[in-house]
């Protein structure tokens, strides 16, 4: 089977297929799409001070007191007085205090 092609038609053609691929930006170097390792929050940081210790953690729903029994990469976990476990996400903590 042969098939005769414009040379106009078929870069056309790329070019529009191109763009609807990379959204008219073009293909990205391949240095740009590696992602750095992300830094740790600050919050994580402040949190890993109070490990295993008394604290007092704010939130817009209130506060929750109790020790702090473990920080993960964005979650604190904390054991209340009265032996329930809470767990708390990094974005929904206001403050934390030792109490």
């Amino acid at each position: 089977m042969w098939l005769s092609v414009n040379e106009k038609e078929l870069k056309e053609f790329f070019e529009g297929l191109k763009k609807l691929v990379w959204n008219n930006e073009g293909p990205k170097p391949a240095e740009e799409n590696r992602r750095s390792c992300p830094v740790e929050p600050e919050i994580r940081q402040v949190l890993l001070r109070y490990l295993n210790q008394d604290v007092e953690i704010g939130t817009e729903a209130g506060s929750v007191a109790g020790v702090l029994q473990a920080v993960g990469t964005d979650y604190v976990q904390l054991l209340e007085a009265g032996g329930s476990v809470v767990i708390l996400s990094f974005t929904q903590i206001n403050f934390v205090q030792s109490v």
